[in-house]
């Protein structure tokens, strides 16, 4: 595990951390208190008028008593509030941090890593490291002072006796080096079995629609109760063996409070303790099961963390797509692009350009067609900064687009992919997408209406401000094209790259926004990726791409 991250994390979070063990520390001399002025009662009951009697009146050392378990109270109900509050605090900022690294990473991560592992790893995993962080390494100081104190005073009580308490130590570690092993072997199977049931259930809601037309429903259902209850048992093994090793550690230590118990009444019997000591002896004994049982939920709490941390550590050491920061800043393109002997192959995959060289120039509208897989959606992608070439270079007027702040770059473009890319929130939000809709209702609406999506929207019952569900579920096809199209006429951008952003349109909804976008599209580049006759008449060139980034051109005037 890496002594790195408590480091940094245990800095950034250092006065609430040492707050709580502050206040822990405190509990924990509290609790040294407790026992020794029970004892001395006690010892007083049974023999008050014994020799080694407690020299504290009965009524003194029982308001000593109160205080110190009022005090106690205190203490603990304080150091728990802070503790769940340092605890939540430590989980939103990792998740936060996650989400951050994983949002900045290549799509190609986001091509090969599973789904649920991603969300898994951003919700419910994280808490093991907030919880290892705000309630097991801050309380153990506490922990330590108190198995200190305890076993200090039972050595200043009767050494003899004391020696039975280190005995144990030995069994307790074998014991928590068996139980740690077993608790990472159930932990990385719980973990595995919550992300398969994310991914499942992740899954099965995006293809609902899929799941109900093939009247799949029962497998689906059956499939997710295996996972579901398959994780259950996982967890119910891990929370038994968890549940059995703070108990079985105590136990061990109870058992040594019986053997002192035997020998501390022969001693007593034969006058060589008093009662006072021998009921001071057992309390700081027991006493001692705590902090057993605490270090072994907190040997449990190590071991989770660290199978997380492993994880999250494995996520972080991914470098992110480069250009986030430093770069050159791009404030508005002329539009100029070239493809310089291009080559580039996704994963495992033949490679898609061998030599790809294309030049657009300013204010220029090109049609790119050719047969599925050639690579026209990828000439995009690259040009976008979605995946690097491997070889070859890309420039936006003439400088290479590696060399600009990435976000800088894709603010150059307004971009319609072939899904149209919709979340649950009103129309307005849609096309206003990563900026606010407040204030911009015009600018929307004139938006809307080049994509030729005003007619449909104005028919709804809240206009611009209806809910479209999921993914623009409500919607149809062609609805939910005409928003994607009117979010990149919104920004305003000076190019364009429309992929197959007309392909659900009917003919004359197709004519009506070649019409309605003559003089909109006028000094921007535009890239459309299309084989419909009324998009490719907008074009000034048409480029058929063939295999490796092969293509040949014709002429279209508008």
């Amino acid at each position: 595990m890496s002594v790195g991250f408590w480091l940094e994390w245990a800095r950034r979070f250092r006065w609430q951390l040492g707050l709580i063990s502050a206040l822990t520390i405190l509990s924990s001399a509290a609790t040294l208190v407790v026992p020794w002025l029970a004892a001395q009662i006690l010892g007083g009951v049974a023999a008050p008028q014994s020799a080694g009697a407690a020299p504290l009146e009965f009524t003194q050392t029982l308001t000593l008593l109160v205080i110190a378990l009022v005090a106690l109270t205190a203490l603990n109900i304080l150091a728990a509030i802070l503790s769940e509050r340092a605890s939540t605090t430590i989980l939103t900022e990792l998740r936060k941090r996650i989400y951050n690294h994983v949002q900045m990473m290549q799509l190609d991560f986001h091509d090969s890593a599973r789904r649920g592992d991603v969300l898994a790893l951003t919700s419910y995993e994280v808490g093991n490291l907030s919880d290892f962080l705000a309630n097991t390494i801050a309380n153990a100081p506490a922990m330590i002072l108190t198995a200190a104190g305890a076993t200090a005073v039972l050595f200043w009580i009767d050494p003899a006796m004391a020696v039975i308490v280190p005995l144990l130590i030995p069994v307790f570690i074998l014991m928590m080096k068996l139980a740690g092993r077993r608790l990472r072997t159930v932990s990385s199977k719980v973990r595995a079995a919550e992300v398969e049931l994310i991914a499942i259930a992740e899954r099965d809601l995006e293809m609902l629609p899929a799941i109900k037309a093939f009247a799949s429903e029962a497998h689906h259902r059956r499939e997710f109760a295996e996972a579901a209850e398959n994780s259950r048992m996982l967890a119910v093994n891990q929370a038994q063996l968890n549940a059995a090793i703070g108990p079985v550690m105590a136990l061990l230590a109870a058992l040594a409070a019986i053997a002192v118990l035997i020998v501390g009444s022969e001693q007593l019997s034969q006058g060589q303790n008093t009662p006072s000591e021998l009921f001071a002896f057992l309390l700081y004994a027991a006493l001692l099961t705590r902090p057993a049982g605490a270090l072994a939920n907190m040997y449990g709490s190590y071991q989770m963390a660290r199978g997380t941390l492993a994880r999250l550590e494995d996520v972080l050491a991914l470098e992110p797509e480069p250009g986030h920061s430093g770069g050159i800043r791009l404030e508005r393109a002329r539009g100029a692009i070239g493809f310089e002997q291009v080559q580039f192959g996704y994963q495992e995959r033949s490679p898609v350009f061998t030599d790809l060289n294309l030049t657009i120039a300013p204010g220029e509208i090109i049609a790119l067609t050719g047969e599925n897989g050639v690579g026209k959606s990828t000439l995009v992608r690259l040009l976008l900064r979605f995946y690097l070439p491997s070889a070859g270079t890309i420039t936006l007027d003439g400088t290479d687009i590696a060399d600009f702040q990435v976000q800088d770059l894709r603010r150059q473009f307004g971009y319609v992919p072939q899904r149209a890319l919709l979340f649950n929130g009103s129309i307005a939000d849609n096309i206003a997408f990563g900026q606010p809709s407040e204030g911009r209702e015009a600018a929307i609406r004139n938006a809307a209406k080049l994509a030729q999506a005003e007619e449909f929207i104005v028919a709804l019952p809240n206009g611009i401000d209806t809910e479209i569900g999921d993914h623009g579920v409500r919607l149809s096809g062609g609805q939910r094209q005409r928003i994607a199209l009117a979010r990149a006429l919104y920004r305003d951008p000076p190019i364009y790259i429309l992929d197959e952003a007309t392909s659900m349109y009917d003919l004359e909804g197709e004519a009506a926004f070649v019409e309605s976008c003559v003089e909109s599209l006028k000094g921007r580049t535009v890239i459309i990726i299309t084989h419909r006759p009324a998009s490719l008449a907008l074009a000034n060139r048409v480029i058929k791409l063939g295999p490796n980034g092969v293509f040949t051109e014709s002429s279209s005037e508008v």
